[in-house]
């Protein structure tokens, strides 16, 4: 069903959740009927330019009563959300149980996640530069070298940053700045789809533990 309200932000900021041990159970398990929670997944190190790239993806939307924003961090629950996907039929059948879950990589990925009716719909991060092979496969690493045009671009825009001690590392941090971000590239259209009621859904059994010590159903 479509998300009928109005979607006028009344704010002029995103307000995203971590997903912890203690938010969990109220803003997914028990997320009241009709309300979505749209997570971002991320790690320690792409934390900064993923959360300013969602943010600014979701904001014309952030109006919205029925939706809720939260991120996840993989460093620290890493096996959520290899359980979530193991969970919904599609993924359980592409995935290979085998392969080592520290070798997959899920940040950049987006779930809208419906607590009450147990159903994902599930954004899979997409480059849209230069790259002809810019499509990532949804769960292992990209291997995609920042192109000088973008790298040159995302420098004019950035804060000075010292050019003494450390020059090699935080070139390299930009770099991977401008390939994270743009995972989120097409968020927005896929923001739409959900509003409309018209993204396929994955149904889940429950909630998987956020960490595997965590009994919540």
């Amino acid at each position: 069903s479509h998300l009928l309200c109005s979607r006028t932000p009344k704010k002029d900021f995103v307000e995203v959740t971590e997903l912890t041990d203690v938010t969990y159970i109220s803003n997914l398990v028990k997320l009241k009927p009709g309300h979505i929670n749209v997570v971002l997944v991320l790690t320690n190190a792409s934390k900064t330019a993923l959360l300013k790239k969602f943010a600014k993806e979701v904001f014309s939307f952030s109006g919205s009563h029925f939706l809720h924003f939260s991120f996840q961090n993989t460093d620290k629950h890493h096996h959520w959300m290899p359980s979530l996907l193991r969970l919904t039929s599609d993924m359980s059948q592409s995935t290979d149980h085998s392969d080592d879950e520290s070798c997959l990589d899920f940040s950049g990925h987006v779930l809208a996640l419906n607590g009450y009716k147990k159903y994902l719909c599930f954004f899979k991060p997409v480059f849209t530069g230069d790259d002809p092979d810019s499509s990532s496969e949804p769960f292992f690493k990209s291997k995609r070298k920042c192109q000088s045009r973008s790298c040159s671009s995302f420098h004019s825009r950035s804060r000075s940053h010292s050019r003494e001690d450390g020059a090699i590392s935080k070139k390299s941090n930009r770099a991977m700045s401008i390939e994270v971000h743009h995972k989120l590239d097409r968020l927005g259209l896929w923001m739409e789809r959900l509003m409309e009621g018209t993204l396929p859904r994955l149904w889940v059994p429950v909630w998987p533990p956020l960490d595997e010590t965590t009994n919540n159903s």
